[in-house]
């Protein structure tokens, strides 16, 4: 130990004992420390060793004593001062010299903890990812350049060559693209080729793997290099997802494709956000603080000053929120329509006249015709809502719901002829009685993906019946004819177009209690929709007059994410206002809420109760107030933290699944 002492107090002439020899430029380092306690989310001064003093640099990862025990965490910054009057701690150890955390990442994590009234901590844990130290010995080549090509897939979009142009010089548009039937995967991919070839650098955020690989493959066909061109994904290995993550870094990969989180890619000078699909669910972080990719994309955006474009084959209701700030670009009304499937629906007037039966049956007559016509084109795309057999059978006497013996969990059936199973605990059911009326038989009051590709395949003998679930999901298929079942988000695509696509289950996925029920079902029905070929049709089942059907058969998602939009607004939920659901036993958000110094417009509804004896409680204000509402929520987290003060309550902002 040395006697070497550092003045951190001028003006008092206090003087604080080192431990180690450190530092003589800079000698105080703030750190941020890993943990996910809210009030422990502030920095903290530690003393920087000499022998660390070239390598301790801010961005870097660090290790140092707290509360006895060693923790990683953030070296924020360096500076010659330290507010804190006693000795300091020296930091133990540098853990990599590699600069991980850019200045923009932190300021964007920073403002993303703002909105969220989360801790940096959480941000940064989703925003980088751990440490592999052989990928951080990899040398990687220069930056390729990226030939230019010409985006002939934007030509007849009403400002899509303007956008293109206006990115590339700079001038950081803001664009809202409905592709219809069009593959949006082509669109982002031209346009990232496009901006990449003239000196700049573009990150695509996408829902999933499968829209990874479908924007990947026309970036490799319009020739751009594939070291050019880094990924992101979830699902990748601890080593080449940070390899892949070093190579965005260092500067080698001009394009960033991945998964929510390549959000926050270490791009330096961004010039453009592209975001695929942001109604999708996929896009939100289930870990808290619960930031949904697309809110960070705006916020970026404007923070840095990029260009930023949502393209899919719908329009969200928070995206129609942010116009006029940005813009809508799509093709005409009259193309559009010339170029996409006609769509019907099967409970129309024409079709109950056909079959007055048709609202009470899942799959009318006027649907297995209108597949066994198009069976003779090619194959047959067929939306379910649910996977499965019969994934909730009720008693057939009474039609109540059958529970399990064992612990009242929802029955299932897993076959055609077998038990009924428990949900919950897999208790089979081999000699089930109702208990209500004593009945013993069953019935299915919801059918999943397995008995409806049964029964199709029974329906029409020698026509192959394929499924595309969430747990087996298909790529692609070949133009022979074929059914395929498939639940949303898992429909392949057909080698040249679906003749036709079955939507089953309208009503009962419009009717769900969730918020989002009817933007989702609409944006999934779009998503289907446009794998059908032009000279194809799209028969949905659901009531014709509901305005989602509308929509889709007047090819307006614009309208419809509108309409929605105003009908939000009349009953003030988000994105009209910024809302926070406070979760936790009713004590526990009593005792929070009585910490929050709220504006008198602000509007508290609830409680309403959920499991194991918790409640939800909902907070809503004006969005100019939203950041002063996550300030306070943040602070009452923070002071109940400290305290250890009362159960937990979970805090979050603008929540997905109201």
């Amino acid at each position: 130990m040395s006697d070497d002492q550092l003045s951190l107090v001028p003006g008092k002439k206090k003087r604080v004992k080192a431990e180690v020899p450190i530092a003589k430029i800079a000698p105080v380092a703030h750190i941020a420390i890993d943990s996910p306690l809210p009030h422990l989310d502030r920095v903290f001064d530690y003393a920087v060793p000499e022998k660390f003093s070239d390598l301790a640099q801010p961005g870097v990862r660090v290790r140092v004593r707290f509360a006895g025990k060693l923790t990683d965490g953030w070296l924020i910054s360096r500076s010659d001062e330290s507010d804190h009057p006693g000795t300091l701690a020296a930091l133990t150890n540098v853990i990599s010299p590699e600069v991980a955390l850019i200045p923009e990442v932190l300021e964007l994590a920073k403002s993303v903890v703002a909105r969220q009234a989360g801790t940096l901590s959480d941000v940064l844990r989703s925003a980088i990812p751990n440490r592999h130290a052989t990928a951080e010995a990899t040398v990687f080549a220069p930056a390729p350049k990226v030939s230019d090509i010409e985006p002939t897939a934007w030509a007849d979009y009403t400002g899509g060559a303007a956008l293109i142009k206006r990115t590339i010089a700079g001038d950081a548009p803001r664009a809202v693209v409905t592709t219809g039937c069009d593959d949006a995967a082509v669109l982002i991919a031209q346009y990232s080729v496009t901006v990449s070839a003239n000196g700049g650098k573009v990150i695509i955020v996408v829902p999933d793997r499968a829209a990874i690989d479908r924007v990947v493959a026309p970036l490799v066909s319009l020739g751009c290099p594939k070291s050019a061109v880094a990924i992101l994904a979830a699902d990748d290995g601890p080593a080449q997802r940070y390899r892949s993550w070093l190579s965005v870094l260092r500067g080698t990969a001009s394009i960033v494709v991945g998964s929510r989180a390549a959000v926050f890619a270490p791009v330096k000078d961004l010039t453009a956000i592209c975001v695929w699909d942001d109604w999708n669910d996929t896009l939100s972080d289930p870990q808290a603080p619960y930031w949904h990719a697309r809110d960070v994309a705006v916020l970026r955006s404007a923070q840095q000053n990029t260009a930023l474009v949502f393209a899919g084959a719908t329009m969200s209701v928070e995206t129609c929120s942010l116009m006029p700030w940005m813009a809508h670009v799509a093709k005409s009304r009259d193309q559009l329509r010339n170029e996409s499937p006609k769509v019907r629906s099967a409970l129309d007037e024409a079709g109950t006249k056909i079959n007055p039966a048709a609202s009470g049956s899942r799959i009318p007559s006027t649907v297995m015709q209108g597949m066994k016509t198009a069976l003779t084109k090619g194959p047959v795309l067929v939306l379910v809502s649910r996977l499965g057999y019969s994934p909730r059978i009720v008693c057939d006497t009474c039609r109540t719901s059958a529970l399990c013996s064992a612990c009242n969990g929802p029955l299932m059936q897993t076959a055609r002829s077998s038990a009924p199973t428990c949900h919950l605990c897999g208790h089979i059911e081999s000699k089930w009685s109702c208990k209500k009326c004593k009945g013993n038989s069953i019935r299915a009051a919801a059918v999943g993906s397995e008995r409806t590709a049964e029964e199709l395949g029974r329906a029409f003998p020698g026509i192959p019946v394929r499924s595309s679930t969430s747990d087996h999901i298909l790529r692609t298929v070949d133009s022979r004819p074929a059914i395929v079942v498939a639940t949303a988000g898992a429909a392949p695509i057909a080698q040249d177009g679906y003749a036709a696509a079955i939507l089953l289950d309208g009503n009962a996925m419009l009717s769900r209690p969730e918020l989002s029920a009817t933007q989702e079902t609409f944006a999934k029905w779009n998503e289907c929709a446009s794998l059908v070929r032009p000279d194809g049709e799209v028969i949905v089942v659901a009531d014709s007059e509901h305005p989602a059907v509308q929509a889709l058969i007047r090819h307006d998602p614009a309208g419809f994410a509108q309409r929605e939009l105003e009908q939000r607004v009349q009953v003030s939920l988000p994105p009209k206002v910024r809302l926070a659901a406070l979760t936790g036993e009713q004590s526990d958000i009593d005792d929070a809420l009585a910490m929050l110094e709220l504006n008198p417009e602000s509007l508290v509804r609830g409680p309403v109760p959920g499991k194991d004896n918790q409640v939800r409680m909902l907070v809503s204000c004006d969005r100019k107030l939203g950041i002063e509402l996550a300030s306070q929520l943040k602070a009452m987290t923070s002071a109940r933290s400290a305290k250890h003060k009362g159960g937990p309550v979970n805090v979050r902002i603008d929540p997905i699944n109201l």
